[in-house]
């Protein structure tokens, strides 16, 4: 058994917690407001396992299998995964055998409801869908999306329920080390926590946290994006979208990467373009930029536009109700980091989700724990259910960053 400090409360910290406490280690989670305060309650918790490396693949696999038998592992809780699918559009300039060569990739990994679609096949599945200027798609409707705070304030009370200990609006601000070791974290109100193994799990706060201990500069960039909710229609629309289907439509992603899903019964859409790079800090993190708000030529019109040339139906939903912002902690390679410092040989980093913290939490946690156990870094995982291994040298700290991921929103 090991005395391990997770600092961070969102979701991965969260689940990470519960999945030391389960194998039997000594865990204390420290969260610096309350918990999910960072990203994981400013996100768009969307879930797929629509990517393009194989090791990802299987793991989102798994995360979904996990988030679809939440209640079974968490009887207390309620559903966490709403199941409505997650359909990429590609234009002409799209390769489309290359996106067939990318589903049979994500089938081979596991995914076996992924299917290529050609542009006739949109049009019979999603009549409400203009597509013109669509070439093909791809469609998983095991994906869909998740309810963070479900996730991490049930995930937490699981944790503490198997003995974990959960502090909350305590801010580590210090780190005691003694050669090339961590031996203790300070807390703002004074508190002291030994332990034998620290995890950062931080986010968008990593390299600050990083720091703290005297560990390394990770190389992660942080940007502000945003999300922007419409009211939902008022009645059947003319471009033929139902309110009862409403609820039912499935995460969409436009050839320009624009992207919109159900949320109750708001609109909630966000696009990849004009990620802004930020100075990041807890206070911060629902700025509005001027230029990024709701008014005539700012940004949340251009993204609502961007939608309607895809959903049509837009036109017949209400006005932009509101706006949220949020960071990505982000890697070169859009991939995660998950390993042990180096020069502080006993702090993990957890971080460098780019965006894919949430839906990736029951992954991430599998590797905490994999790594705490083994006490050094791991090249590979074999996961639960005859799913197979994944090669945790593609979330190396030290790897070069070649073997990107492509499919990022």
């Amino acid at each position: 058994m090991k005395q391990v400090i997770i600092i961070g409360g969102g979701v991965t910290g969260v689940l990470s917690a519960w999945e030391l406490a389960r194998a039997g280690h000594a865990v204390t989670l420290v969260e610096a407001r309350a918990l999910g305060n960072g990203s994981s309650s400013r996100s768009a918790a969307a879930i797929r396992a629509q990517f393009g490396v194989p090791s990802t693949v299987r793991g989102l696999v798994y995360a979904e299998r996990f988030f679809r038998d939440w209640t079974r592992t968490f009887p207390q809780s309620q559903p966490c995964f709403k199941e409505n699918g997650y359909l990429f559009l590609y234009n002409y300039a799209a390769d489309p055998e290359a996106i067939r060569r990318t589903v049979e990739l994500q089938r081979a990994a596991g995914l076996a409801e992924v299917e290529f679609l050609d542009k006739a096949g949109v049009d019979e599945r999603w009549p409400y869908l203009d597509t013109i200027g669509v070439a093909s798609a791809s469609w998983c409707p095991r994906d869909g999306f998740l309810f963070p705070s479900i996730i991490y304030q049930d995930g937490a009370e699981a944790a503490r329920a198997l003995g974990a200990a959960v502090v909350q609006n305590d801010a580590v601000v210090g780190a005691e080390t003694s050669g090339g070791r961590a031996a203790a974290v300070r807390l703002a109100s004074g508190r002291r926590i030994e332990g034998d193994v620290f995890v950062n799990a931080t986010g968008f706060l990593a390299n600050a946290t990083s720091k703290l201990f005297g560990g390394r500069e990770l190389p992660i960039k942080v940007e502000r994006r945003y999300l922007y909710f419409l009211a939902g229609l008022k009645a059947d629309s003319d471009w033929g979208l139902g309110l009862e289907e409403f609820p039912r439509l499935p995460m969409i992603v436009t050839p320009t990467g624009a992207y919109c899903r159900p949320d109750n019964a708001q609109l909630m859409t966000g696009w990849l373009q004009f990620a802004r790079p930020a100075e990041a800090a807890l206070d911060n993190q629902d700025e509005i930029e001027p230029g990024y708000g709701l008014g005539l030529g700012e940004y949340g019109p251009a993204v609502r536009k961007e939608i309607a040339q895809v959903l049509p139906a837009v036109e017949d939903m209400g006005k932009i109700a509101a706006a949220t912002s949020g960071f990505y902690d982000t890697t070169p390679d859009h991939n995660p980091l998950f390993g042990y410092d180096g020069k502080v040989e006993n702090l993990i980093h957890a971080v460098g989700l780019s965006g894919h913290g949430v839906m990736h939490a029951p992954f991430s946690a599998l590797i905490v724990a994999e790594l705490v156990g083994r006490g050094r870094d791991a090249a590979s995982l074999e996961l639960p259910s005859g799913l197979g291994p994944v090669d945790l040298r593609l979330f190396a700290l030290d790897r070069a960053f070649d073997r990107c991921e492509g499919m990022v929103i």
